[in-house]
């Protein structure tokens, strides 16, 4: 159809009077300025992004140039700002000053009294058998020389100490631990110079008529002011300086992972076995034993395998074992007490005893009632009666000893052992023959039978189904049995981890070289991707046997299960925080009957501590609690097997909720206060938050000064550690402890290493709030680096002197730190984003968009480049350390065995002389428990 004909023709002279009708049209219509360009622009962004319009009736008669009288919701009002002002956080830095000065002369009192508690490795004796991470680690000297006589002499020593030095005492965890608070420290030293010379001047010279924290702020600049600019440049250039940042330290932690899984932490090859050592998840019923698990492996790489072993579930054996360590703790009882008193002691068997801080008492009422029993050495004396307590735990040991023998052997017996009903050989050719077998049958009849479904190892009959089967298979019988045998398969999963079978599904290989374990690592075993899920093998002192016979499956099940309730905890996290916001302040105290006065004493000061230090206080106190539900759920819930995968586990959840909390804390106020204007006005919520998002720099600038002045010497002071010491002390007398006590009394393993998953969240939340607020409050920037400076000095101290870390995980954590870094600075580059969108800085806007993506992107490319080489030791570089060193003559077929299987018979432990305590008080300082 022609175009032309939907119209009627116009004439020639009536084609000529239009034209002129329509220039005349547009000369009379006003012409818009470039202001009024821009201007609809800007409305055209607001009415895309939904942000500063209202529905007010003024908004639509408002001329177009006129912006303050209309339609444009204020997100600067006076009367919603809400924060910590200046003299409130001059108070606070008073009051945290004052704190400070007490907790440091505390901790250079204490530190001379308690030296098991401040100076913990130079204090342990060299007979202890606490294990450590290293032989250099394990040493009883400290790992630099610190004197801790001079006050505060052991700052210049903590400085000096070399990056080597910190890496011999803690293992490569802690030293990627300190970089990392390094890193940090940098990058905020770096943006503070700069944002003092850049950023401070453009601000204080603006006109916006801000005061207080945000004169040197962009609230001081005008809408659409063309300085808006200069932030925009500067996040640009502090992003290439993170990444930069970043990119340096993960080739340094590359470098120190693939020295790490090519020599290891210590010397011997016991320390080095796990480098060759494989965890095999996921493992068929058929090959559920150390022979069998070993012949599949061994016909796939033939004389390459050292052994196998398949973790068990053993409940009662490890109840047993219990038992007879709870005899052997008492029978050193009663032994000591012979020594301390030079009489037999007594007790009435079944008598309740006490323990606590790892101290067992005396069985209570030990010397009233009982039975006295007669000497019958054919049968052990029953409850109620009175017995002699070195002879009674005596025998009974020897029987314990003989019981869990016995069960031992049955257990390796059928470890080694298994299913002898289908060997590995077997279960392999059986599983190739169902794959050609049904590779055959489709390729030659695709169109009969069953569609090449593979049902059985032995299923290699290609006879056709029945006419009745297959019209049933059509009628969706099929699905149903399909449905079934799912079904039947995860009732498996969930008997092996409920119930709990004996053969678990998860086992460790040791190979006799690295290039073999490359290999294995990087190739697919079999065609179906969760069958025999192999991974490095984690240091056996890492691992956390009670749960290493779960199934992978079940575990992961569960932890999808607590993502979803922990995010849904996440999201109603804004509960408490809003709370502490509404009612920590001195105007809701001061409603409290009899407590009015507090807003007017001192002329108001106190009211201003109130409100700038009692939020942070509360709001400290409820995130302390976080890590150990946190802690519970990855232990106790989703069975993770190794103490890493925990604090790992940890990290990530408590860095979370650490976001939640920052963003929650901006929003928290301007929420209660404005819930009904969000209500009527739903379009208004981001011009909202962009009203809450500069007016809370205060808040953080204390909640930081808190934790630089108060949190950073709490860690020094090892407030749990001296509290457990203290009521030791108190409470029980040094001569009644066995050895094994005064070793847990000395030197606690629970509180002799870095707890990451607590530390690192911390560090992350400071990071992400000077992210957040370098650009649009930078007086955050100095603070934050305070704050890294400190915690830098701080554990550095804490590593080289009294950390021993009970297990090696390689560093492991530090790339979660990074990603979780750079995810911060996404929120940071967003927050601009948006907060430049409501200052009317649209182009500004525009020229960041590209930031979010560029940092994102940035992600992919470090764990590709660093991340994913750091898992396993590259193929080249394996044949090149097999070359050079033979350690496998020195492995050990039980290093992979369960501890509970290789127990050796237990014998009473002897206290040790008290020449060491003799030589301590000769030196001023005993540590002696009275």
């Amino acid at each position: 159809m022609n175009i032309d004909s939907m119209h009627p023709p116009i004439p020639m002279e009536g084609a000529v009077a239009h034209a002129r009708l329509l220039q005349q049209q547009q000369q009379s219509q006003p012409q818009l300025t470039a202001e009024d360009q821009q201007q609809q622009f800007e409305q055209n962004v607001q009415a895309l992004l939904g942000v500063g319009q209202t529905p007010l009736p003024q908004a639509a008669a408002a001329p177009l140039g006129h912006r303050d009288g209309g339609g444009y919701y204020d997100p600067f009002a006076a009367a919603n700002a809400k924060d910590v002002n200046t003299s409130a956080f001059l108070t606070a830095v008073c009051l945290n000053a004052a704190v400070f000065v007490v907790l440091i002369g505390s901790y250079e009192v204490l530190r001379r009294l308690f030296p098991s508690v401040y100076s913990a490795k130079s204090s342990r004796p060299r007979s202890d058998s606490v294990a450590s991470v290293s032989s250099k680690a394990s040493s009883s000297a400290p790992a630099v020389n610190i004197n801790t006589r001079t006050p505060l002499g052991w700052i210049p020593g903590v400085c000096r100490a070399s990056w080597s030095s910190v890496r011999s005492a803690g293992g490569l965890e802690s030293y990627m631990f300190l970089r990392y608070i390094r890193l940090c420290f940098r990058i905020t030293l770096t943006s503070s110079i700069w944002g003092m010379v850049i950023l401070w001047p453009v601000y204080a010279t603006g006109d916006g008529g801000a005061r207080g924290w945000y004169f040197l702020s962009m609230a001081n600049l005008s809408q659409g002011s063309t300085r808006m600019w200069v932030p925009t440049v500067f996040m640009w250039l502090q992003t290439a300086y993170v990444v930069f940042s970043l990119n340096e330290e993960y080739k340094h932690y590359l470098e120190c992972r693939i020295d790490f899984l090519a020599r290891g932490e210590g010397k011997g090859g016991a320390s080095q076995q796990y480098m060759y050592s494989l965890i095999v998840e996921r493992i068929p019923h058929e090959l559920r034993s150390d022979q069998a698990l070993y012949d599949y492996f061994n016909r796939l790489f033939p004389r390459k395998v050292h052994s196998t072993e398949v973790v068990l579930n053993l409940p009662d054996l490890e109840r047993e074992s219990q038992k007879r360590k709870r005899v052997l703790r008492r029978l050193e009882k009663s032994i000591v007490s012979l020594e301390v008193k030079g009489r037999r002691p007594r007790h009435v068997v079944g008598r309740k005893r006490i323990r606590c801080c790892g101290i067992e008492s005396s069985p209570i009422f030990a010397s009233f009632g009982g039975k006295t029993s007669a000497d019958d050495g054919d049968r052990m004396p029953v409850r109620g009666e009175k017995v002699d307590s070195i002879s009674y735990y005596s025998r009974e040991l020897d029987l314990m000893n003989v019981k869990v023998a016995r069960m031992q052997h049955e257990k390796i017996e059928l470890a080694e052992k298994g299913n002898d009903s289908v060997r590995a050989s077997q279960w392999i050719s059986h599983a190739i023959d169902r794959v050609s077998t049904a590779a055959e049958s489709r390729l030659r009849r695709p169109s009969e039978g069953d569609e090449g479904l593979i049902t059985g190892f032995g299923s290699s009959s290609t006879r056709r189904k029945p006419l009745l089967l297959c019209i049933l298979d059509r009628l969706g019988i099929d699905f149903i049995s399909g449905t079934i045998n799912y079904v039947q398969s995860n009732i498996d999963e969930v008997v092996d981890s409920v119930v709990g079978t004996t053969m678990s599904s998860t086992g460790f290989v040791t190979f006799r070289d690295l290039s073999t374990l490359a290999c294995v690592v990087k190739t697919p075993l079999f065609h179906k991707p969760d069958v025999l899920v192999v991974n490095p093998a984690p240091e056996p002192r890492d691992i956390i046997w009670e749960n290493a016979h779960v199934n992978l499956a079940w575990s992961r099940a569960r932890e999808g299960t607590a993502n979803v309730l922990l995010g849904v905890g996440a999201i109603l996290w804004s509960i408490p925080v809003a709370s502490i916001q509404a009612l920590a302040t001195a105007d809701q105290i001061a409603n409290v009957p009899g407590l009015a006065w507090i807003n007017t004493l001192y002329g108001g000061d106190v009211a201003a501590f109130v409100n700038g230090y009692l939020p942070v206080v509360l709001l400290l106190t409820i995130i302390l609690f976080l890590p150990h539900v946190f802690y519970a759920v990855a232990l106790h819930y989703e069975d993770r097997k190794t103490a890493s995968d925990v604090q790992t586990s940890i990290i990530g959840r408590y860095f979370y909720y650490q976001l939640a909390n920052v963003f929650i804390t901006v929003t928290a106020g301007s929420i209660l206060d404005s819930l009904s204007e969000i209500v009527e006005h739903p379009s208004n919520i981001l011009a909202i938050l962009g009203k809450s998002l500069p007016n809370v720099v205060g808040y953080f600038a204390t909640f930081i000064m808190t934790k630089v002045l108060a949190g950073l010497p709490i860690v020094l002071l090892r407030a749990p550690a001296l509290i457990r010491m203290v009521f030791i002390k108190t409470f029980f007398r040094e001569k009644y402890l066995t050895q094994a006590e005064l070793d847990e009394a000395h030197h606690p393993r629970r509180h002799a290493q870095i707890w990451y998953g607590w530390e690192y969240p911390n560090l992350l939340l400071v990071v992400v709030v000077c992210f957040v607020y370098s650009c649009i409050s930078p007086i955050i920037l100095p603070v934050g680096m305070c704050f890294f400076l400190g915690s830098w000095l701080v554990y550095k101290n804490q590593i080289l002197l009294v950390y021993n870390p009970s297990y090696e995980s390689g560093g492991r954590m530090f790339p979660l730190a990074c990603h979780r870094t750079l995810i911060g600075l996404v929120c940071g580059q967003l927050t601009l984003i948006g907060y430049s969108i409501l200052r009317a800085g649209f182009y500004q806007a525009l020229a960041m968009f590209p930031l979010p993506i560029v940092t994102i992107k940035m992600m992919g490319v470090f764990k590709q480049l660093y991340v994913t080489p750091g898992m396993c030791v590259s193929v080249e570089k394996a044949v090149e350390l097999d070359s050079q060193a033979i350690v496998q003559s020195t492995f050990s077929p039980d290093v992979y065995r369960q501890p509970v299987l290789t127990e050796p018979f237990p014998e009473p432990q002897i206290r040790r002389d008290y020449t060491e305590t003799m030589d301590a008080d000769a030196s001023g300082d005993s540590g002696k428990i009275v």
